[in-house]
């Protein structure tokens, strides 16, 4: 599985592309954004690598980037704001260059809150999943709130860094979205089996 490169505003963003040869849905394509580009997420992490897998069952490829300042991708850490338009530039060139029309939107933790970000500056989003969202890093609302997309939120009860009673607080109470909440007992943010 090799990498290529995307331009974004600071410089090439590393990709990869999971694609499918049998099966795959022309009319939808993944986008996965990778947990917190500080504490080594990349887009190798396990969640992430699992969350492509998943899609794939459904017969929709994806892809999977860097931000700036991770592996290949040049650029330095930009405080979630240069990571938005780092996925934003991702967007952008998958919506030129891939056959399908719309995208589901994927996010593990920080990953999460960003893919919650972009929702208002996408007009091809068919559907939104966040893993354990980082709701307690961003404040995230003042963000326009996903609607007429189904939206699915999976949260361990045990995570130990991302508070999962900040992430039913948001999605329950905070918002007026629709959406499917999994609620994951004796689960940690990693979602490591014993």
């Amino acid at each position: 599985m090799n990498s290529f490169f995307i331009q974004g505003s600071a410089g090439n963003i590393e990709a990869i592309y999971d694609e499918i040869k049998k099966n795959k849905r022309d009319d939808i394509v993944a986008i996965i954004c990778h947990p917190h580009p500080l504490f080594q997420g990349t887009m190798h992490n396990k969640v992430v690598t699992t969350l492509s897998r998943a899609v794939k069952t459904f017969g929709i490829e994806s892809y999977r980037f860097n931000y700036r300042g991770v592996m290949g991708s040049e650029g330095e850490y930009g405080d979630g704001v240069g990571e938005l338009d780092d996925l934003l530039s991702v967007c952008k060139w998958v919506s030129e260059n891939h056959t399908a029309s719309k995208i589901l939107l994927c996010g593990f933790s920080f990953g999460g809150a960003i893919a919650y970000q972009a929702y208002s500056r996408l007009d091809n989003l068919c559907g939104l999943i966040t893993i354990a969202p980082a709701v307690d890093r961003f404040d995230l609302t003042g963000f326009e709130q996903p609607k007429n997309i189904p939206w699915l939120v999976v949260q361990g009860i045990d995570d130990e860094t991302v508070s999962s009673k900040s992430v039913f607080d948001f999605t329950m109470n905070k918002i007026k979205s629709d959406l499917t909440m999994i609620k994951m007992d004796s689960v940690g943010h990693f979602f490591h089996g014993d």
